[in-house]
């Protein structure tokens, strides 16, 4: 595939984009609770703020890995396994898609409440996780070895 560096790219922009965003809800306890925080760490805005910047430097990390997979920034040690489990973590989020929607139409009973708009939540980071996917795979062959990286 020979746009996967393209593949990968967006899926670092993406990755960026998603962790601005969350360290931004961190400084608004109402947003973070609409999307999905839970109300106990919301009352707490200390709390909110550490626990959104924790997960937003984990999703810049992400992006970072998926730039050096597409050769913007120099390798990274451990490139191939790591865009492997970058890919999965998104694409399992993702897949809460599935409950939730049948949930939401009701096919599903549940003693927790589903939102509609968490259908669209697990959209995102499923279409990010197929783009990590799509952009791992077809890079692997042209991703940098372990030797190559230590000759660097």
């Amino acid at each position: 595939m020979k746009n996967f560096k393209h593949i990968l790219v967006a899926a670092g922009v993406l990755s960026f984009a998603v962790a601005l965003f969350q360290m931004t809800i961190g400084f608004f306890p109402s947003l973070s609770i609409y999307f999905g925080a839970p109300e106990s760490l919301a009352e707490n805005p200390w709390n909110l703020i550490i626990v959104s910047f924790s997960i937003a430097a984990i999703l810049a990390v992400c992006g970072i890995y998926a730039l050096s997979g597409a050769g913007s920034i120099r390798p990274l040690p451990w490139l191939r396994p790591i865009l492997v489990m970058i890919s999965g973590f998104y694409i399992l989020r993702g897949l809460l898609l599935v409950p939730e929607l049948l949930v939401v139409i009701g096919i599903i009973d549940s003693s927790i409440q589903v939102a509609p708009r968490f259908v669209v939540f697990s959209i995102v980071p499923l279409l990010i996780g197929l783009l990590y996917f799509l952009g791992t795979v077809g890079g692997w062959r042209t991703f940098p070895s372990k030797k190559s990286i230590e000759q660097a």
